[in-house]
């Protein structure tokens, strides 16, 4: 490790006054570029539909032709265009619904109302997605909740509960995602995201189902939600575009993966901040994580990219065992080959407590040409064991761990505190 203090190249003063203002306020992401993102309000009512099951016949083999998927996919079909809401309501003796595969279509929102469940069938298992979401001015809102049932059908198929793509002023607001077969909630193509106290709940031994999926979006909030998931709470990624300018803020995940960017980062992630988040280790059931990752960066030369201009500010791990992640030869992972280079990475108030046996960080550059280019500032982790570490330029403020290893420099810098963890 090559440590240079740049006070004493260029006198205390003056050093922290151009890294401060020259560089370090240059990387500091501001995410989300809409102005005013704020807590979503439901649209006017266009239909209500009532339920005919019960959630106790959740067990059940409720076929397709005796299931609920035509006359909500009817409701959808009626309401497009008209930004109002299908609601779906419970009576005094039923508050459920059965379907197959839906397609939620530009202007419209669903609402699944207080007590009531929106089951996929048997026959969703062999689809992609229980609900598919195209195009502009649509919404999935609770407080009710999907449940796609995974515990039953993932020996079916494993469709993804929510799949959105090419999104114009897409929300998820006051929902709770269950028992999905992969993912719960997938977005891909187009910007102007809000998800706002969203609920997963899922145990942290189902495999591949991710909490929330930000893929090639920009202009994405993701806020006040808890993430109870058996892969990546919370994952940037670029499979078919790049993405940017995204807050993810004020949320709770339990058991997952971490908060995370990759492994897919070919057409590049900029402009991310992860602000007020905590990541618990052990899920809602008592489950530990099966990756238990807290702040996650990966990637590998078969679908690598560039990452910048990122900020991890106010974080709390709680009960994890990978603190701080930052990988560059993640494994298998698909794509299109590029070159895995993170540099701008800003992680400025970090704790960590109570971390599980065996745990460590990971300074992972990709090599000499490109190096992790990282800033510690304020980072109090009760483990400060480190592996891996290799090719990485990082800079140091009220830091309790010192990157080390092969190509590592590191170099003083100064920044104030921020603001004490929401």
């Amino acid at each position: 490790m090559h440590t240079i203090r740049l006070s004493a190249a260029l006198g205390a003063g003056a050093a922290l006054l151009m890294f401060s203002s020259a560089l370090f306020a240059q990387t500091l992401a501001t995410g989300d570029q809409r102005p005013n993102v704020k807590e979503p309000t439901y649209p006017m009512v266009c239909k209500v539909l009532t339920a005919d099951f019960n959630t106790s016949q959740r067990a059940e083999d409720i076929t397709s032709a005796e299931d609920d998927t035509a006359r909500i996919q009817d409701a959808f079909d009626s309401c497009q265009g008209t930004d109002k809401s299908i609601v779906l309501t419970a009576t005094n003796t039923e508050n459920a619904f059965f379907t197959n595969k839906l397609d939620l279509k530009a202007g419209e929102t669903l609402v699944v109302g207080p007590g009531v469940t929106l089951f996929g069938d048997n026959s969703y298992a062999k689809e992609s997605e229980l609900i598919y979401a195209k195009g502009a001015n649509i919404g999935i809102m609770g407080p009710g909740t999907i449940d796609g049932r995974g515990d039953l059908l993932s020996s079916i198929g494993k469709p993804r509960l929510i799949e959105a793509k090419d999104l114009s002023n897409f929300v998820v607001y006051n929902i709770t995602l269950k028992n999905a077969c992969k993912m719960h909630l997938y977005m891909e193509d187009g910007s102007g995201v809000t998800v706002w106290k969203l609920r997963v709940l899922t145990p942290a031994n189902t495999k591949n189902t991710d909490g929330v999926d930000i893929d090639s979006l920009n202009d994405v909030t993701v806020a006040h939600s808890s993430i109870n998931a058996g892969d990546d709470g919370i994952v940037v990624k670029t499979n078919s575009a790049p993405a940017s300018d995204i807050t993810v803020k004020d949320n709770q995940l339990y058991g997952t993966h971490g908060l995370s960017i990759g492994s897919q980062t070919m057409y590049g992630v900029t402009n991310v901040l992860w602000e007020n988040n905590i990541v618990f280790g052990t899920d809602k059931f008592g489950i530990v994580s099966t990756d238990n990752n807290g702040i996650n960066i990966k990637s590998d030369y078969a679908c690598g990219g560039e990452v910048k201009q990122i900020t991890y500010r106010n974080t709390q791990l709680i009960g994890v065992k990978h603190l701080l992640i930052f990988n560059t030869y993640y494994g298998s992972c698909s794509g299109f080959e590029g070159y895995p280079y993170y540099h701008d990475i800003v992680v400025d108030g970090v704790t960590a407590a109570d971390s599980q046996s065996g745990a460590y960080s990971e300074f992972e550059g990709y090599n000499a040409d490109y190096p992790l280019g990282l800033y510690l500032a304020h980072v109090h982790l009760d483990v400060t064991n480190q592996t891996k570490s290799q090719y990485a330029n990082v800079g140091l403020d009220n830091s309790n761990i010192i990157p080390a290893g092969t190509g590592v420099t590191t170099f003083y810098f100064n920044v104030p505190p921020p603001v004490g963890l929401q």
